[in-house]
């Protein structure tokens, strides 16, 4: 795969900001693209198809067919995109170079949990995060001995890909060393000092994704504190499934679509 870069940033156009899901995103260098709420996505897919023992794998495929053709044609045709919570830590600029990074490793994470189709692997991208309630506690064991903790309880959406695929995208991705002891699978994409410096705080990470069967699953990561981790959470998640379709950078700013990289044949 080979980056396609905007060789001038132009001006833009307005801010880039969630579309409705009826707009789509197409991550072609030069474009304006903005992304789609995925908490507003997760709750239309919680409408698909559950599949019960008195369907057949057939059966339930022709549901979930007919469940996406009624959907938004951006949602029917690999034209939604998701960006993570943002976090310019994942950006660096290499002035020598004159290159701009992003860390796409640290953009999204391994989850394992189980959900309502399962047990499920996914690595995904949060984006968004809500009903978020920290609370002080304090622990108890049976000798009397009190320790201070924490409760926190949440709320997120996330797009999730398969491991697999993800795997395969960072393994044609290099190395790059972002602040830390360890280098990071990342990509990059020239960009002059003075261009960098308007941009890279205002640099954004864009997924471009297709739907996949079944469409979304819904589960509870759930961690019980203890004396010696005296911290319990409990998230809320609902993924939505999906098959990985490009990556782009984009100036968060104007919506514009400096670089991208598409992971599958353009239709």
């Amino acid at each position: 795969m080979k980056w396609l870069v905007l060789a001038a940033l132009g001006a833009g156009s307005p801010d880039a900001a969630t579309v409705p899901l009826s707009q789509p995103c197409i991550l072609e260098v030069g474009s304006t693209v903005g992304t789609h709420a995925t908490r507003e996505l997760a709750k239309v897919l919680g409408d698909a198809p559950v599949k019960d023992e008195f369907l057949s794998t057939d059966q339930h495929s022709a549901q979930i067919d007919a469940f996406v053709a009624s959907l938004p044609a951006p949602a029917r045709e690999g034209q939604l995109c998701v960006s993570p919570i943002a976090d310019q830590a994942i950006f660096d600029y290499d002035a020598d170079k004159q290159l701009l990074w992003v860390n796409v490793e640290a953009a999204s994470g391994t989850r394992a949990f189980r959900s309502s189709t399962g047990k499920i692997t996914v690595r995904d991208v949060v984006s968004d995060e809500w009903d978020t309630v920290l609370a002080d506690r304090v622990l108890t064991n049976a000798l009397g001995v009190s320790v201070d903790g924490i409760s926190s309880t949440s709320k997120t959406a996330s797009v999730g890909f398969t491991t697999t695929q993800m795997g395969a995208f960072h393994q044609q991705l290099q190395y790059h060393r972002f602040k830390s002891a360890f280098p990071s699978k990342a990509f990059s994409m020239p960009m002059e000092t003075s261009v960098a410096r308007e941009v890279k705080p205002h640099a954004a990470i864009v997924y471009q994704y297709r739907l996949r069967s079944p469409l979304v699953a819904k589960g509870t990561d759930v961690h019980a504190a203890t004396m010696d981790s005296p911290v319990s959470f409990a998230v809320e998640k609902s993924v939505v499934l999906a098959d990985l379709v490009a990556v782009g950078i984009v100036d968060g700013r104007t919506g514009e679509v400096l670089a991208v990289i598409h992971t599958e044949e353009k239709k």
